[in-house]
């Protein structure tokens, strides 16, 4: 019920296709934060209370650091947000699934709030 919630704000803002402009993890790996281009400001999602994270993307998309690369270099458009229920050790959590090709993710979480900055 929580996931349907949370999805249906994310969906309201027609992701699809935003460049993503930060995806970090911070407090080791307890937070992640996934920021993308709306058309009048950006979205910040924040996962908190992270209990597994993991992503997957080509090695050829790492070969030249990310670091470097300008705005509008960066790779990364949102194509699918996935958000459900699920019951781990006894915890109600949420499990995010991302895909924004060449780069996919999937979070196991507590909480995820959206955010207009």
């Amino acid at each position: 019920m929580k996931a349907e919630k949370i999805l249906s704000e994310i969906e309201a803002m027609h992701y699809w296709d935003a460049r993503v402009l930060k995806f970090d993890s911070s407090f080791f790996g307890d937070e992640i934060t996934l920021v993308f281009e709306d058309t009048e400001f950006n979205v910040k999602l924040s996962f908190t209370g992270c209990s597994s994270f993991s992503f997957v993307t080509s090695a050829d998309d790492r070969i030249k650091p990310l670091r470097e690369l300008t705005r509008p270099q960066i790779p990364y458009f949102l194509q699918d947000i996935e958000v459900t229920d699920v019951q781990s050790e006894g915890h109600s959590l949420l499990s995010c699934k991302i895909l924004m090709p060449p780069l996919n993710a999937e979070i196991l979480c507590t909480s995820i709030s959206i955010e207009k900055i």
